[in-house]
């Protein structure tokens, strides 16, 4: 079992948000040829509120973008929500490689 690492992040209200992320084990990058990814944004009651736009990168080296656009940061209300992110093999294993905390915060302009 591959217990998932930790790191939260602030987005900010109406912005682009993006995170390069590699997928490794044992230090090594995996080859992600193949795998679904999927991250979603849940709140206290584990109800999905949004989900990033995943973008495979470089599959060889196990690279890969998580997004969120302006409009689906438009629609979060500041505070503090969970996310992870979770890889799953052609082979339909199932792993979570990242977990934490997003910190919403508000902006004053839209434009």
């Amino acid at each position: 079992m591959i217990y998932p690492a930790t790191y939260d992040i602030v987005v900010l209200q109406n912005s682009s948000f993006r995170m390069r992320l590699t997928a490794t084990q044992s230090g090594s990058p995996v080859n992600i040829s193949g795998y679904t990814i999927d991250g979603d944004i849940c709140n206290d009651n584990h109800q999905i509120i949004n989900s990033f736009v995943p973008t495979i990168v470089s599959a060889a080296s196990g690279v890969f973008d998580m997004a969120l656009t302006p409009a689906q940061t438009a629609d979060f209300t500041p505070g503090v929500y969970n996310y992870d992110i979770s890889l799953t093999s052609p082979g339909d294993e199932r792993y979570y490689w990242l977990k934490g905390a997003v910190v919403v915060s508000g902006t004053c302009s839209r434009e």
